[in-house]
This record gives structure tokens, sequence and C-alpha cells, in this order.
């Protein structure tokens, strides 16, 4: 387990400010938020490269706060890498092994896994120049497993990568988390690599926590405009709640029982705007909407419509889009549940 306790860490031009962090051993936890927000400055503190002002850091109950960096039993994987050039492949990886005291019959057989379960065998001799970027990763990930860690830190592992490349390399982090009962810190901007891999998130904001949980939790439950904003939902309105209903301008939506009768604002997912179809109900909101514009996004289209005159964006099916044509000037019934509306204060 690692406790982050009342972190402040000041830098020219910003801060850390309250950093609390519990994170269970064996969770995958992912730090996300915009960019310069201070996640990778949470990576460095822990790992002792950047001195902080005040608070502690716990290592299975051991306070490495003033512990040297290579003797904090933590393991990192940087987004462009850090190889060293000058040294081949079998060299990268074992370069951290003479500041350790570790059994030499360990690290060869530690080696010998982390090459196999890597699949980096044919490339022991190769210089990091002519590896490709989803080589370059596994050797990283050799470099920093083979130390044994109790923990790795990974930044932005998954960003300099083409998108069949980040495939796989999801995978396999995946893989080493299940089979090595590996606890992981991640920083992430993209929610789908967030979803496939971590149980765990913080969202950070100008140097602060702003929510952690579960992301399902997290996702679902955004607790204030920013984090709703943030997590994906594109439908923030400003409401007036009455009788356990958000009214926006002539709009009534209907709230999930019990809903905050002192909440300033409403959020509603984009995916959870349907369009209604022959035989589907049980929606608690349905109205009719007119379509303004629509952006084709590969796979999916965005859809942006007014419903009494309030705007609404909808993510929806291609295959839908293009078999009903919906275009601009298009009026359609559309509805949501309930409970897919979160009702913020703040």
């Amino acid at each position: 387990m690692i406790h982050i306790q009342n972190l402040h860490l000041s830098l020219p031009g910003f801060a850390l400010k309250d950093i609390n962090l519990d994170i269970e051993t064996g969770d995958f936890f992912a730090l996300i938020g915009p960019t310069g927000a201070g996640k990778s400055l949470i990576l460095e503190a822990m790992l002792g490269m950047l001195p902080m002002d005040s608070g502690r850091i716990l290592l299975e109950d051991r306070d490495i706060t003033s512990v040297v960096p290579e003797k904090r039993g933590l393991g990192i994987v940087y987004q462009d890498y850090a190889l060293f050039p000058h040294l081949n492949v079998r060299k990268n990886i074992l370069y951290g092994i003479k500041y350790h005291n570790l059994d030499p019959n360990q690290v060869a057989e530690q080696f010998d896994f982390l090459v196999h379960q890597l699949g980096i065998a044919k490339l022991l001799h190769r210089y990091p120049g002519t590896l490709s970027g989803g080589e370059k990763q596994r050797v990283a990930l050799a470099r920093a497993l083979i130390l044994r860690p109790s923990a790795l830190l990974l930044d932005e592992p998954l960003s300099a990568l083409d998108p069949v490349l980040k495939e796989e390399i999801k995978d396999l982090l995946r893989t080493i988390h299940q089979e090595l009962s590996m606890t992981i810190i991640m920083v992430s901007h993209s929610f789908s690599d967030v979803f496939y891999l971590a149980n765990k998130v913080a969202i950070l904001k100008d140097g602060r926590i702003r929510q952690q949980g579960s992301v399902n939790d997290v996702f679902e439950h955004p607790n204030s405009r920013f984090t709703a904003g943030f997590v994906g939902m594109r439908n923030i309105l400003r409401a007036g709640i009455r009788d356990n209903r958000g009214l926006v301008e002539k709009l009534a939506i209907t709230l999930p029982p019990g809903a905050d009768s002192s909440g300033k604002y409403l959020a509603i997912r984009p995916e959870d705007i349907c369009p209604l179809t022959s035989g589907h109900n049980g929606f608690e909101n349905t109205f009719s909407g007119t379509i303004t514009h629509i952006a084709h996004q590969g796979f999916y289209f965005d859809i942006w419509m007014t419903i009494e005159g309030v705007k609404f964006q909808a993510v929806w099916d291609k295959n839908y889009v293009l078999e009903h044509d919906i275009r601009p000037g298009k009026e359609l019934e559309v509805g949501f549940y309930a409970d897919k509306v979160r009702v913020l204060g703040q």
C-alpha cells in the first residue's frame, strides 16, 4: 500500500497542494487531468526526484519521504522511454542492478522471465536507435521490472505509440498487472486506456485533487461541473430544482429519486441521450428535438440538437445515423433515463 499524506511541493509558478492518496496493493491507479495539472510531478515526488515542502510518502508502512530514489523500491517508465543510446538492450535492462544488492541468481531468473514475457529475446544485442516505439516500451518495462519494484510508475506510457502498437502494449500492461500482482500508478490523458486498465482514478486540476475513487464512480458520479465536464458529460445545464424535476428554461427534466434539491446544475452524458425507436419505452424523459449539426467521428457521430430552445449533444452509432438519414434540420424524438441525470451543487 502507498500512502501520500498532505504532500505540498512548490515550483516557480506552480505547486502541488494537499495531495492525499491511498493506493492499495495491487491497484492499477490512474492520475488524469488537464495538461499542466501536476500529474507527472506526483510521480517525481514519489520517486524522490523533486524535494517536497511538506508531507509524507509511505510504502508498505515504511516512510520513504527522505529515502534516496534508488532505495525507495519504485520503478518508472517514462513517456520517452529514457533508454541509454550507447548501451544495447541487454545492458539497458541490467543497468540498475549495480545500484542494488540483489542475488545474481534471482536477477538471472527474473531477466529470463521478463525477456520471454515481453517478447524481446531477439532484441538483446540491438541498440535503442534501431528499435520501434513498441520495442522501446517493452525494453523500458523490462528495465523497471528487473529490480522487482514494490510499485511501477508509468508516465503516459501509451501516448507516443501508433494505434496498433498501443493496443498491444495495453494488453501487455494488463498482463503484467494481473500475473505479477503489480501495483501500478499511471499518468494518462486517454479515457479508453483508463477504462481498460485502471480500477482507481484521481482527477487533478491546478495542483489539487478534485475527485478520486473507483473508475466507475468518478466517471458516473462527478462531484462538480469541472469533473463532470472533464469526464465527458458534455451536457451541463444550469437548472432550478423543484418536486424532483430540473427546470432548464421551459424544459422540465425528471430527476432520479431523492435528487438534491439544493443542486444548481444537471449533467448528462451524450451517449445517454438516445433516439426513440419503435417499441422502445421506459425513458422517464422523452422530448422532441431538432438536429442543428452533426460531426462524423469515424465509428460514431457527434449530434447537436435543440430541445425547447436548450442545446444538447449526443453520441450515436454510425450505422443508425446513416440508416435513418440523420441530418441538420431533422426533427425526431429522443429520450434518457432519470437515473442518468447527475445533480451538481457547484
